[in-house]
């Protein structure tokens, strides 16, 4: 069985290229692929190969150009594929040239990585020779795109990467987007008719984000998890980035029968720092988790208090000092079926205001004054200071946080 020109045609139309002249010659095998970056050409080419090139070095000149396209049918190539960025236009005679010799051109989409162009060809020409259907073919080469995503960012953030230098190389070779960064999360939650195969729509999600990237021309990364699908895109503005992530999570809705809660980190420029952003996106989708919070995309920056609450909730003291702060009224609940830590909660936010308290609770302020005087007994404090309302307040925040 052998890899045709078409066949690669049909690995690209993803998003790497756009077949432009040629067709003609679809059925032209190709067994190897090659890139060219250099003047003289004519030593590289061979029959059956994929050239694959920048165009730099035959940047606006035409007859390079139309020199390689002769060239290469002369040594039965299969197809050549060319970057654009380079050339202020591209010459219509080139066009002409590849449709007479039927020589199939393909514009290799600029925003686009080698890695990614290369690879589902390199997999499709191995995986020709064990007679593998061309659909496996573009399955196995579409997960090492995935893989190598998934890869670099675990390298990344188990701090394997810790040269700059090392990490550009290979945040370029993969076409991950430069700074200004945002780090965007989506946690899904099952919903009430949430489908049974969460592995297949996380796929489904992972594809939807993707192609969404695409249309709207924004430029990202997406790396599909468990239950998140983690987003990697050049901050454009709030608004626009805002508009991306409630559009996705209505899709996620509205499609897949998951709820999602969507954290989006601050801005940042260097990938040694991704490993604090995933965490502040994380840190977002706590804070909505955790508060309750009627919002449906939380950036980080916006609730500066909060975010303070779950770094401190992380640290193995802030148990302990939960537990020795409010713990005797948790084992009183308990024990006796009653409410006393939400009326605690309701007095501090009423300001240590009884009656403010009582209205909201619905209760007698005689009952109130009772529960206020069993709870000062029991946390040895006075309710009426400011210093005991911020002590134990804080503690019933953080306590929150630990629940998760």
């Amino acid at each position: 069985m052998d890899l045709t020109v078409n066949d690669v045609k049909k690995l690209w139309d993803h998003r790497c290229a756009v077949l432009v002249a040629g067709k003609g010659g679809l059925d032209r095998v190709v067994k190897y692929y090659d890139m060219i970056e250099q003047p003289e050409f004519k030593p590289w080419l061979k029959e059956n190969v994929l050239m694959i090139t920048t165009g730099y070095v035959i940047r606006n000149n035409k007859k390079a150009l139309l020199e390689l396209i002769q060239a290469m049918n002369d040594a039965d190539c299969a197809a050549l594929a060319i970057k654009t960025r380079f050339f202020e236009e591209f010459p219509k005679e080139a066009l002409d040239l590849a449709d007479k010799l039927e020589l199939p051109l393909f514009f290799l989409n600029n925003d686009v990585g080698f890695v990614e162009v290369v690879y589902p060809v390199m997999v499709a020409i191995v995986e020709t020779k064990n007679n593998v259907e061309l659909f496996t073919r573009y399955q196995i080469g579409d997960y090492n795109r995935k893989q190598l995503d998934s890869d670099l960012f675990m390298e990344i953030l188990n701090g394997k990467i810790t040269q700059e230098e090392e990490l550009e190389y290979k945040i370029n070779s993969l076409h991950w987007p430069q700074g200004p960064l945002r780090f965007l999360l989506f946690q899904l939650r099952e919903g009430s008719y949430a489908m049974a195969s969460k592995n297949e729509n996380m796929e489904k999600i992972y594809r939807n984000i993707q192609g969404y990237l695409e249309t709207e021309k924004i430029w990202g990364t997406v790396i599909a998890r468990k239950s998140e699908c983690i987003c990697i895109i050049k901050d454009t503005n709030q608004e626009k980035v805002r508009f991306f992530c409630r559009e996705i999570r209505r899709r996620i809705i509205s499609r897949y029968k998951y709820e999602c809660v969507v954290g989006v980190s601050c801005v940042f420029y260097s990938y040694l720092k991704m490993k604090d952003a995933f965490q502040e996106a994380r840190d977002a989708v706590r804070i909505v988790q955790c508060t309750g919070m009627d919002t449906d995309v939380l950036y980080i920056e916006e609730f500066p208090f909060e975010h303070i609450i779950a770094k401190m909730s992380r640290e193995d003291y802030i148990r302990e000092y939960v537990s020795e702060t409010l713990g005797c009224l948790e084992i009183y609940d308990r024990d006796h079926d009653s409410d006393m830590e939400q009326t605690l909660e309701i007095l501090l936010k009423n300001q240590g205001s009884k009656t403010k308290a009582a209205e909201e609770l619905f209760l007698h302020r005689n009952t109130m004054t009772y529960r206020v005087k069993q709870i000062e007994k029991m946390l040895k404090c006075n309710l009426m200071l400011a210093d005991d309302q911020m002590r134990l307040g804080l503690a019933l925040k953080l306590k929150r946080y630990l629940k998760e």
